[in-house]
């Protein structure tokens, strides 16, 4: 059977103001800024990139239960995250000293982990 699908296209966290989400997701947590836009923005980084989509109606990227999200991103050491982000007005909710979950001024859910064993 043929390949259908030749990549991901987009993977969109909608965002109320994209200076502001910007200023998070490449200043804070460190992608690159591949594309912008005033309304699109893709931001990369090693394995993956996210569509940033601007719009006045938001649909929080978040699952039923309030505690998972489907984005989980890879960090060198949560705690050391987590404190940054903190410091600069960020909500993370930490599970433990290896993973928590960020939540964006827009709602959207963003899992934090690390994989050290200390």
């Amino acid at each position: 059977m043929p390949k259908l699908v030749s990549d991901i296209g987009h993977i969109i966290l909608q965002v109320g103001n994209m200076e502001e989400a910007i200023k998070l997701y490449r200043d804070a947590l460190g992608f690159e800024l591949k594309e912008q836009s005033p309304e699109w923005s893709v931001i990369t980084t090693k394995l993956g990139e996210l569509t940033l989509y601007k719009t006045p109606k938001i649909t929080p990227l978040v699952l039923r239960d309030a505690n998972v999200t489907p984005i989980s991103l890879h960090v060198f050491n949560f705690e050391e995250a987590a404190d940054q982000l903190e410091k600069k007005g960020y909500s993370v909710k930490r599970k433990g000293k290896n993973s928590g979950t960020l939540t964006d001024p827009w709602g959207n859910m963003v899992d934090l982990h690390d994989h050290r064993k200390a």
